[in-house]
């Protein structure tokens, strides 16, 4: 049956095992140059090839022991809870470690000398494997120590991805609960000043129905995504203007300026309505004045001013539920990178300016 891993998954894992394969190699043959250095810098010369079969064939051997150490001692970890009662399954893994080692090596030997016409010889094989003994206890010691690190690592990476994710995930549900926390108060809002203009005008509160069904529609075409193109964002706006206009028919001027490059922006859902609906519970009570909304995009960044001609800020005001969704939402989604700021505005009135990065649809 052919692999179904992803081709990038195969090739990285093609592409690790010539890299190890490689560095087991290159570390056979940087200790068999020594030997050849060594033995001829003390007046034994010596034919290249046969340090290099000693070498390589250690080398190639330990290459695959290796491996056959790290998956033992994932069975049988060093590490955690009960790791004292594992520790001895390790000593006859060792001492199986070295004895496959020496004597696989020691047959490798034998057979290039054989093909050369030459002889190897081990010497005495118990003296032999105690001198290989000790050293391969070094290198057992040596892969366990790898094994453990690398097992922590990765450990460690997991838990951080894992708190990454918790986090991204509590962030979200907090930002589809800010969200969702808008539409029921601009809801109840709206079918509020639907019901007070129903005794005024029946014919105003008819149209206002209207343009809060067109609303409706638009807010069930939405995707429910956190953000919007501006564009469509401004249709909320411009429903909500109408609402208004009808509410306080003749009193009210209202005006929406959309940078054509910032049309197809992404922006908080829902981000300037709660915005415009502040100025009209604030500023313009009554109903009188002038609302004016400008978007403008530059330089990376994307601009949103609301302005109203109202009686500005009371001393003792403090953010509402509208204003505090706004900010906590611009807080989760941007953190650190970006500006929501209400002041005075020049000649009377308030102004509420918003900068964001400039994110394309």
């Amino acid at each position: 049956m052919a692999s179904t891993a992803p081709i990038p998954e195969r090739r990285s894992r093609t592409l690790f095992w010539v890299g190890y394969a490689a560095a087991w190699a290159a570390l056979g043959l940087w200790l068999a140059v020594n030997v050849i250095i060594g033995r001829r810098n003390g007046g034994q010369p010596i034919a290249a090839w046969e340090p290099m079969t000693w070498e390589l064939s250690s080398a190639a051997l330990m290459a695959v022991l290796a491996v056959l150490v790290y998956k033992f001692e994932r069975r049988v970890p060093l590490t955690g809870r009960d790791w004292l009662r594992r520790l001895p399954l390790h000593v006859p893994a060792a001492l199986v470690f070295s004895a496959v080692h020496t004597f696989g090596m020691v047959g490798i030997r034998r057979l290039v000398y054989a093909i050369a016409g030459s002889r190897y010889e081990f010497g005495d094989p118990w003296l032999g494997f105690a001198y290989e003994l000790q050293k391969d206890l070094i290198s057992y010691a040596i892969i366990i120590v790898a094994c453990i690190a690398l097992r922590t690592q990765r450990l460690r990476r997991e838990r951080e991805l894992a708190v990454i994710s918790l986090e991204r995930d509590l962030s979200e549900a907090r930002l589809a609960q800010l969200t969702a926390q808008i539409e029921p108060h601009f809801m109840f809002n709206t079918l509020n000043a639907i019901s007070n203009r129903m005794h005024e005008d029946v014919d105003a509160a008819d149209r206002m129905i209207a343009a809060f069904a067109e609303l409706l529609r638009a807010a069930l075409a939405e995707s429910g995504s956190a953000h919007v193109r501006v564009e469509d964002d401004i249709v909320w706006l411009e429903r909500y203007f109408e609402l208004m206009r009808e509410r306080f028919r003749g009193k009210l001027d209202t005006k929406i300026t959309l940078d054509p490059t910032a049309r197809d922006a992404r922006i908080p859902r829902l981000l300037l309505q709660p915005l415009v609906e502040n100025a009209f519970e604030h500023g313009l009570k009554s109903g009188r004045g002038q609302v004016e909304v400008t978007i403008r995009a530059g330089a990376g960044r994307l601009r949103c001013t609301i302005e109203d001609n109202g009686a500005g800020l009371d001393p003792a005001f403090a953010p509402g539920t509208g204003l505090a969704n706004v900010r906590s939402r611009l807080d989760l989604l941007y953190p650190q990178d970006h500006i929501f700021r209400i002041a005075p505005r020049p000649g009377g009135g308030t102004c509420v300016e918003i900068d964001l990065p400039l994110t394309d649809a």
